[in-house]
């Protein structure tokens, strides 16, 4: 039971591909605007290409963008196991001078 293609709808889809693509890809906003203007007098086989690109470049994008939040996470959990480890040892000579403080009460 093949259903019909409602080619209305199935461009529709596509055409909010594309605008989706656009809005999140890393290019200039004249580049995103020549695409745009240029999108009706393109052939489906230049359409295509040109959704390859942008789902290249999306991806790319947040290849780059999950490496750098992976960085920044890694360098604040060094930054904060660093502060723990210099509380931790401030602490520390708190109590040995507490402790010796007591010391010297009993003598």
């Amino acid at each position: 039971m093949n259903q019909p293609i409602d080619i209305e709808q199935e461009a529709k889809k596509l055409g909010e591909r594309f605008a989706l693509l656009l809005a999140a890809a890393d290019m200039p906003e004249d580049v995103k605007a020549g695409f745009i203007a240029m999108m009706p007098e393109m052939t489906p086989e230049q359409l295509d290409r040109l959704m390859k690109v942008l789902e290249a470049n999306v991806h790319d994008t947040a290849v780059g963008q999950n490496k750098e939040l992976g960085e920044a996470i890694q360098k604040a959990d060094r930054d904060y196991q660093a502060a723990q480890a210099a509380a931790e040892e401030k602490a520390m000579s708190v109590l040995d001078d507490i402790e010796a403080t007591l010391k010297k009460a009993e003598v």
